[in-house]
């Protein structure tokens, strides 16, 4: 396994149209290659997490008795190692701050209209709906505003549970790999 953030670059070829546009859970950080040089088929598992390449493997045709075989190992390999590895819960991911940021708190911001001064504690769910609460610094004071809306962004945290998957293939997958953990933990 490897951290570099890019895959190491022998030669190979990737021999899928796009495949940061998984068909299925099944296709999810795996692409098939062939390797310029020798020609050599391969399926290649490929997880990145917060940016950089944690996982890098590669399954050979001939190593592994052809073509089917090759795609069942890297398909376990790829279900392990996402158990392993998950990707961060996304009510984390959103309290990274940006470079923009000048509150020092992400999601929350100052925000001045005309004569009035406004913390402002804001999340956008995964619909794509806007959650946002305003305290008025002349209502509650400049502490006491920034206070409430400190409070109100974790609030809108909370209640987001899910994964921060970059495509809807993984985090299908994720869901399937721990309903069968799940069960077959209840099965013992």
């Amino acid at each position: 396994m490897s951290t570099d953030k890019t895959p190491p670059d022998n030669g190979a070829l990737p021999l899928t149209d796009n495949p940061d546009a998984p068909g299925s859970t099944n296709d999810y950080a795996i692409i098939k290659v062939r390797h310029k040089k020798s020609g050599a088929m391969a399926w290649r598992v490929s997880l990145y997490r917060d940016g950089v390449l944690k996982v890098h493997k590669e399954f050979t045709f001939i190593r592994h008795g052809g073509e089917r075989e090759a795609r069942c190992a890297a398909e376990r390999f790829r279900n392990e190692q996402m158990l392993r590895f998950p990707p961060p819960l996304s009510c984390m991911v959103r309290q990274k701050l940006r470079v923009t940021n000048t509150s020092g708190l992400a999601g929350v911001s100052r925000q001045t209209n005309g004569k009035n001064t406004y913390w402002i504690a804001q999340t956008t769910t995964r619909q794509g709906k806007k959650l946002s609460r305003s305290f008025n610094v002349a209502t509650f004071g400049e502490a006491q505003a920034k206070h409430k809306a400190i409070e109100a962004r974790k609030e809108q945290l909370a209640t987001i549970e899910h994964r921060a998957f970059r495509h809807r293939g993984g985090e299908k997958l994720h869901a399937e790999l721990l309903r069968t953990v799940a069960t077959s933990a209840n099965d013992e």
